[in-house]
């Protein structure tokens, strides 16, 4: 299948307001997601506060670090210049396909390093500081009601294997608490 030349994506802001509007079901979309990362890439208006202790650390434009990451490579790929090279990702789009990869590398990034048994910080915004951590849960007998051929209910068990879960950790963030 050919990557089709790349409509120009919506601002980030507005997608997320049209997904949020269009919303009838809170499951999974593989093609927000794609939609989403499309857009953060192209919009290079899209900033985000990155929150510490203090209040504001900095501003974080994910557009402007992937154009710098694309420059990059073509400066040590091409060897061109870096002047030419971001006048080349100056206006670059990424297309459905490119951003479908970002969204499937950063999912295997964060599968991958939680497997160090490192705690990954997402790092503080204006209303969350989040972090994950991967879990072992070991095998366990649960019990769950369950109705008989009568229709009364009892106690009915199984046996859950042993699988990894993720531990979220998303307190109040010391500039929220004291607001």
């Amino acid at each position: 299948m050919k990557d089709q030349t790349p409509m120009e994506p919506k601002p980030v802001k507005e997608l997320i307001t049209d997904i949020k509007e269009n919303l009838s079901q809170k499951g999974a979309s593989r093609q927000d997601e794609i939609s989403v990362m499309q857009s953060m890439l192209s919009d290079p208006d899209y900033e985000v506060a990155m929150w510490g202790k203090n209040g504001i650390k900095g501003m974080y434009n994910p557009c402007k670090d992937f154009r710098s990451m694309g420059a990059s490579m073509l400066v040590n790929t091409t060897k061109i210049t870096q002047h030419e090279a971001n006048a080349l990702m100056e206006n670059y789009v990424p297309s459905r396909r490119e951003a479908e990869s970002m969204v499937n590398i950063s999912k295997e990034y964060v599968n991958t390093y939680l497997q160090t048994d490192r705690k990954l910080p997402l790092g503080g915004r204006e209303k969350s500081d989040i972090s994950l951590q991967l879990r072992h849960a070991p095998a366990a007998e649960k019990s769950y009601p369950s109705k008989d051929e009568k229709g009364n209910f009892m106690k009915g068990t199984k046996i859950i294997g042993a699988h990894d879960t993720i531990k979220v950790k998303a307190p109040c963030p010391s500039w929220v608490q004291s607001k």
